[in-house]
């Protein structure tokens, strides 16, 4: 029940605690209440300072934001609040609908006067970050202040398709094929004059001709890098299964074992 801006009373069980969104809402299942009491062991036994809670908005891009690990340790349920974290909606709809709140073009009462939405972390997908020291990382849903989903969001959108795939019979199994480009960063044009927006492109260069799909010299000259990814990949436990150097210049090809249903989509 809302009372004012900043004021709400929340539901409590019968011994009177409060109950926090995520089992108001019954978001998670006993596998991922049972690894968030897991979480709470890594981050102490390894030492973690701070956890990163991201989300995919519809562009691929990973969002999120970062808690020093004495907050993001009561992700485990010792405090009510520390079940979810807010976010700001715009990321989701602002650079899709220039003006949402103003034309009205994607009207919801949720996103009225651009309030924030909750990203409640899947404690299932946690993981070290092996490049950053001392740090943890979890892939968050995207929920409204009343415990739905957020229609538009990638991952519920994902979920929603695999719930009508599976009363229909099916499994959704995906090999992920992921092809990308390095390039060696030569000026990063970080001066003032860079500063504004749009921006200013870097110089870079490239670390392999192209043009010469699967060649072994091309390997031999961008495997310094590949190495370096390789190794954080399998670090991350996702399953790689090949590396190759493909048609375009400092371009390259990772492939993954097909698991099933949301994997695919969780590191």
């Amino acid at each position: 029940m809302r009372l004012q801006p900043g004021v709400t009373l929340w539901p409590t069980s019968s011994g009177g605690r409060a109950l926090s969104f995520v089992r108001r809402h019954g978001l998670w299942s006993d596998e991922q209440q049972e690894a968030a009491t897991r979480l709470k062991r890594i981050v102490e036994e390894q030492k973690l300072e701070v956890i990163r809670l991201s989300f995919p908005d519809q562009h691929g891009i990973l969002r999120g934001k970062t808690l020093v690990a004495s907050e993001a340790i009561c992700l485990a349920g010792e405090r009510l609040h520390h079940h979810h974290h807010d976010v700001r909606q715009g990321h989701l709809a602002q650079d899709r609908v220039p003006g949402l709140h103003a034309r009205r073009r994607l009207w919801m009462r949720e996103m009225e006067g651009a309030a924030d939405v909750l990203m409640v972390p899947d404690p299932l997908s946690f993981r070290v970050l092996p490049w950053s020291p001392a740090t943890g990382w979890l892939l968050c849903d995207v929920y409204f202040a009343d415990g739905r989903p957020v229609p538009f969001a990638t991952r519920s959108l994902y979920r929603s398709v695999l719930d009508k795939l599976a009363k229909r019979g099916y499994d959704f199994v995906a090999g992920l094929e992921v092809e990308f480009h390095i390039f060696k960063l030569e000026d990063a044009k970080m001066s003032p004059e860079h500063a504004g927006q749009p921006g200013t492109p870097p110089d870079v260069s490239l670390l392999s001709h192209g043009y010469q799909y699967l060649t072994e010299q091309r390997y031999d000259q961008m495997e310094p890098v590949l190495e370096i990814i390789r190794r954080d990949v399998l670090a991350l436990g996702l399953p790689l299964r090949s590396i190759e150097v493909e048609f375009g210049p400092s371009q390259c090809e990772f492939t993954f074992a097909p698991r099933k249903g949301l994997e695919p989509a969780t590191p």
